[in-house]
């Protein structure tokens, strides 16, 4: 290193310093990148990859910096892990909680729509799904076919805005604590397809 009246040691300071800027910067739009990603796979439900990032920009200090990008992969993580004990509700109910539904000959209002919505969202013609005989039909399915097997190896990307809409609209005037009275597992699958229908929804707002 030549030495010209301290200049060595100055530059030698400055080019540290702009080390230490650039690798910030770079750090910065790669941790901004996972998080976008990760915001992305949102209907893969991939809590994971969106976990770790949100952990990544939150050890490396950038808080302030990528806030609003933080800021909006901590909502779309709550409403991930909201689906997930949603998930879990669903996949709790018993044989007996399913043949209560089946049962009925004709159905409350609410639990039909409830069932009308929960079927649509899973992949079934929504003409078909108006007539209850169907959806009995549907509800004696065991194995890979049976509800409780389907909304666990859901796949959301499948659910078309279309469809989503439809759903949505069908199940607008459910209220929660009246259909809870009237079937626990019909509230369970209304909680469950609101949470889908909603994440769809707000994800077409979210990626334009």
């Amino acid at each position: 290193n030549v030495k010209m009246d301290g200049f060595g040691e100055d530059l030698k300071i400055e080019i540290s310093n702009l080390e230490i800027t650039l690798k910030r910067r770079y750090l910065q739009k790669r941790l901004r990148g996972n998080l976008n990603v990760a915001v992305k796979f949102l209907q893969n439900l991939d809590l994971v990859r969106l976990r770790r990032a949100i952990n990544e920009v939150s050890a490396a200090g950038f808080l302030s910096e990528l806030g609003i990008e933080l800021e909006q992969a901590q909502g779309i993580l709550s409403k991930l892990e909201r689906m997930e004990l949603i998930k879990k509700a669903v996949l709790e109910l018993t044989n007996s909680h399913i043949a209560e539904i089946k049962s009925y000959t004709a159905p409350p209002v609410q639990v039909h729509k409830v069932l009308m919505s929960l079927l649509i969202v899973l992949g079934e013609d929504p003409e078909v799904v108006r007539d209850w005989f169907e959806i009995q039909v549907i509800l004696v399915k065991t194995g890979k076919l049976s509800l409780k097997r389907r909304v666990q190896d859901y796949d959301p990307t499948r659910l078309s805005t279309g469809n989503a809409k439809r759903a949505a609209n069908i199940i607008s005037d459910i209220n929660s604590q009246e259909l809870h009275s009237i079937s626990r597992a019909a509230k369970v699958f209304y909680l469950w397809t609101s949470a889908v229908v909603e994440d769809r929804l707000s994800t077409d707002v979210i990626l334009g």
